[in-house]
């Protein structure tokens, strides 16, 4: 029974550490259809309605990189208001150099990685929650 008791008594601060971190979600992204992308401005949005804290990491590549470039998308006053609380847009330079594209085709704030599907491992890795867009 003291064993038992020493053992809560040690895991009772790393244990309430992981209930007071904030959720992160990473929302993956290959899908060029708009109503797919007015679908995830609206699951952003009541998702921090929900968990205000929330990080969350929308990572795009293939034909979900539309949803990140300025001539195409048409979410990005929408999108720039929400990289404001905690919500990041990433593309995928291997798509980019396929599709001979630039930084300078996507939307200001979007940030890029080599690799989009390395980069949602390692966040998964890092216990992001992984969320999968499209229908």
């Amino acid at each position: 029974m003291k064993r038992f008791a020493l053992i809560l008594l040690i895991l009772s601060p790393i244990i309430a550490g992981l209930a007071q971190q904030p959720a992160r979600v990473v929302m993956h992204l290959q899908s060029s259809d708009t109503l797919v992308h007015r679908s995830i401005v609206n699951q952003i949005s009541n998702m921090k309605k929900e968990i205000p804290d929330a990080e969350i990491a929308v990572v795009c590549h293939g034909p979900g990189m539309d949803f990140l470039l300025n001539k195409k998308s048409t979410y990005v006053n929408q999108l720039n208001k929400m990289k404001l609380s905690n919500v990041s847009f990433i593309g995928c330079e291997f798509t980019m150099k396929q599709r001979n594209l630039t930084k300078g085709d996507l939307v200001p704030f979007a940030k890029t990685v080599p690799y989009a599907l390395v980069d949602i491992v390692k966040k998964q890795q890092e216990n992001w929650i992984y969320v999968k867009l499209g229908f």
